[in-house]
């Protein structure tokens, strides 16, 4: 008797919870493919000082967290690191940015006419991991690490006009200090939002000046 009820159990709960888990995996999908980008314009490789009108939106894709450093802090083979004594729009922050030697080697300089400084424009592929923190984040204090952001450059349409400029196309995504992801639609906006802004100072949406 017993046994027969633990079986009517069984299969009462099994469906259900496998509609559950195929609800999660839609909605998180779901997050994943309504999040929906617009380029804040967008420059021709022939002339970078030429700004046009991107006039197109793009699907932000879920970025994985690689192994870009060792547990001490140190960037793994292949990485480099920069430090920002204080974040753009957070004085009391400070930050670790976390870069591939390979994509900064095969991204391009351009001249930027009439401002400071030059373009830097990223290949399609680059990774770039911001640790950020409280305070001074110079000796890597695990307990003043507030969050981890991740920006990875996707691809742009294969149409004829795109491939006359520069890609511009940039995916995000955060993680809580254990590395565990923390992101959301408004989230993702808001980090957009914000890099937008380097589009205008060099030419790509990465802020921070590489030498």
């Amino acid at each position: 008797m017993i046994a027969s009820r633990l079986c009517r159990i069984r299969r009462m709960l099994i469906p259900g919870a496998f509609f559950l888990l195929a609800l999660f995996a839609v909605s998180i999908h779901c997050m994943e493919i309504d999040i929906r980008l617009s380029p804040p314009g967008l420059r021709l490789i022939s002339d970078p000082s030429v700004t046009i009108p991107a006039g197109f939106d793009y699907t932000n894709r879920p970025i994985t967290l690689p192994a870009y450093r060792d547990t001490t802090g140190n960037p793994q083979n292949g990485w480099s690191a920069k430090f920002v004594h204080i974040r753009r729009f957070a004085s009391d922050q400070s930050a670790w940015i976390f870069y591939r030697q390979s994509d900064l080697k095969r991204s391009v300089i351009a001249d930027n006419q009439g401002g400071q400084g030059a373009f830097r424009f990223w290949p399609v592929g680059t990774t770039i991991v911001i640790e950020i923190y409280k305070g001074s984040a110079f000796k890597r204090e695990s307990d003043k690490l507030i969050e981890i952001a991740a920006m990875s450059k996707i691809n742009a349409d294969k149409d004829s006009f795109l491939q006359a400029c520069y890609p511009v196309n940039w995916a995000y995504s955060r993680f809580n200090p254990d590395g565990n992801p923390l992101i959301t639609a408004a989230r993702v906006r808001e980090c957009h939002s914000c890099h937008s802004i380097a589009f205008h100072y060099t030419g790509d949406l990465i802020f921070t000046q590489f030498p």
